[in-house]
């Protein structure tokens, strides 16, 4: 969705809290290009001259799970602001269930809550989409059709969440 959304002239920037840079910016490229990614390296030329010829500008960052929270996402997005005149069209952010809190909570559940509804106000404030996938609790890996009372950590983002796209594969569909 981050690729298409540059694909279409937006700016954006894609904060992964699983994986490296590096990586995420090689299944980018295998995306643009349909190369596969152990075969990235042999294509180098072509696939600058691919990402030079997006229309929009996509911006990688990487943080290490619960170890950033959206006010260090904020300053990054004033730092890109001010440094590099960057303003985003859309954030993505991979995932809002890996950011560290703003608060303190007992709750694992209340701490899902609290980013999800931060980061929807971000998102007004911002007047601006942000993005995020999630994941389904156990017994909902089994499911053909996700429903939103098997989402992983809190059912309540669902509630909060604006829009909400379920897909599922199971493990014969691999």
């Amino acid at each position: 969705m981050a690729l298409e959304a540059a694909k279409l002239g937006g700016n954006i920037v894609y904060y992964s809290l699983e994986l490296g840079e590096g990586y995420v910016g090689k299944r980018f490229d295998a995306n643009l290009t349909g190369i596969p990614v152990d075969q990235l390296a042999m294509h180098r030329v072509q696939i600058e001259n691919e990402v030079k010829g997006l229309p929009g500008r996509l911006i990688i960052k990487e943080y290490p799970p619960k170890r950033a929270s959206l006010d260090t996402i904020e300053t990054h997005l004033d730092q890109l602001r001010i440094q590099h005149d960057f303003v985003p069209d859309s954030i993505f952010i991979d995932y809002l269930d890996l950011l560290r809190n703003r608060r303190s909570r007992n709750e694992r559940k209340d701490n899902i809550d609290d980013i999800y509804t931060d980061a929807k106000g971000l998102a007004k404030e911002l007047g601006i989409p942000i993005v995020s996938p999630s994941q389904v609790n156990r017994s909902g890996s089994q499911d053909k059709v996700v429903e939103g009372d098997k989402a992983a950590g809190s059912y309540d983002k669902i509630m909060i969440a604006d829009i909400i796209i379920s897909t599922s594969r199971l493990r014969k569909d691999k």
